[in-house]
């Protein structure tokens, strides 16, 4: 089904952003705020286009770049070996360029793209697609190998070397090696503690998926919410400080009001990932469901009305974030300022990526 989505033009009001941010810092990522969103934004939400702001940075030529960079490296370790050409329509460079929309720091940048596709490639190779050879069975067993990809365990020397070369036989788990080492050269210990810690509940939400496979069920919408908010996008969001170059404190970072915040950002990307990833998903050979089949069987109601009401809760998701993150602009320190147009710009360029990545769309 095509998804429809409205773009509303720009509202200009500098004074009332400068206003906003007069007592906050200067520079780039700072000269925007979602009160602009909350001015253009209708009296009543659409159930039938998702509301959406423009990409706050569409450099073509930096996509480009970030790509070849990104498909060099999968190349050099066999991730998505034979599928390379797939891969390049992906995109994920311009995902990249796109959602850490304030930085030009081609490494941080780079690290943003590790992570996307070690992410990604974890998901097709281990949970999502029996092309990739992946089995329901065996979705746990891979993921507790994944966390250990992530987070090294240690033993004695003769089973840390039968650790090491067990993690070392597939593209996915020095995939996740790689990213997170060089996460931890560019963020503090609390950054990389953060980092693995959304990367691990990740891993669960996607253990809990697998079992709704296997037993071809398909969830309360309620649960279905809590497994896809955790199985999302918040460990890219999480990274939107790191790639910038600047450290949102783990005690700000841990506030409840903060956490609500990201983690509604995280749902509305993963909700537009649900609302335009039909025609993949059905391609991917395994039971899948997503916001509208769970709507549907809840609601007793047609897929088109369930899609509509789908619609609907993203855009009053969107709402409420725009609410939420405008009362923590009010007292924000300057990095959580910075923070929360982070997560303002992330959520316009995710929507962009896969309304027209070839990931989603043939």
């Amino acid at each position: 089904m095509k998804v429809n989505s409205s773009m509303p033009s720009s509202v200009n009001n500098l004074d009332l952003i400068n206003r906003v941010l007069s007592l906050g810092p200067t520079g780039i990522g700072t000269n925007t705020t979602n009160i602009a969103g909350i001015l253009n934004r209708p009296d009543q939400e659409s159930d039938t286009e998702l509301r959406h702001r423009a990409p706050y940075r569409d450099n073509v030529a930096l996509g480009e770049e970030l790509n070849e960079k990104l498909l060099d490296w999968a190349e050099s370790i066999g991730l998505y070996e034979g599928h390379l050409d797939y891969l390049r329509k992906c995109n994920f460079g311009r995902y990249v360029m796109l959602t850490y929309a304030f930085s030009e720091d081609r490494e941080r940048l780079f690290l943003a793209g590790q992570a996307m596709l070690a992410l990604f490639g974890l998901d097709d190779y281990f949970v999502d697609d029996k092309r990739a050879g992946s089995t329901l069975d065996m979705v746990g067993r891979n993921l507790s190998l994944c966390m250990s990809a992530l987070d090294e365990p240690y033993f004695t020397p003769k089973y840390d070397q039968d650790t090491n070369k067990g993690l070392g036989a597939h593209p996915v788990h020095t995939a996740l090696k790689q990213y997170i080492a060089k996460t931890a050269q560019f963020g503090t210990p609390q950054q990389v503690a953060r980092v693995r810690h959304e990367d691990m509940c990740l891993f669960v939400a996607m253990c809990q998926e697998s079992s709704w496979r296997i037993n071809k069920m398909v969830a309360p919408v309620w649960e279905y919410l809590g497994g896809r908010q955790m199985n999302g996008f918040t460990p890219c969001l999480t990274m939107i400080d790191i790639v910038d170059g600047y450290e949102l404190p783990h005690n700000i970072y841990s506030m409840p009001e903060v956490r609500r915040v990201v983690k509604i950002a995280g749902l509305i990307c993963v909700m537009v990932n649900d609302l335009v990833s039909t025609e993949k998903e059905e391609e991917a050979g395994v039971h899948q469901f997503g916001i509208r089949e769970a709507i549907q069987k809840e609601e007793n109601c047609t897929f088109d009305e369930a899609h509509r009401l789908g619609v609907r809760f993203h855009n009053d998701l969107l709402r409420i974030f725009e609410d939420e993150s405008s009362k923590l602009m009010v007292y924000a320190t300057p990095e959580l300022r910075k923070y929360l147009i982070g997560l303002e710009a992330w959520i316009a360029g995710s929507h962009l990526w896969h309304t027209t990545s070839k990931r989603y769309s043939g």
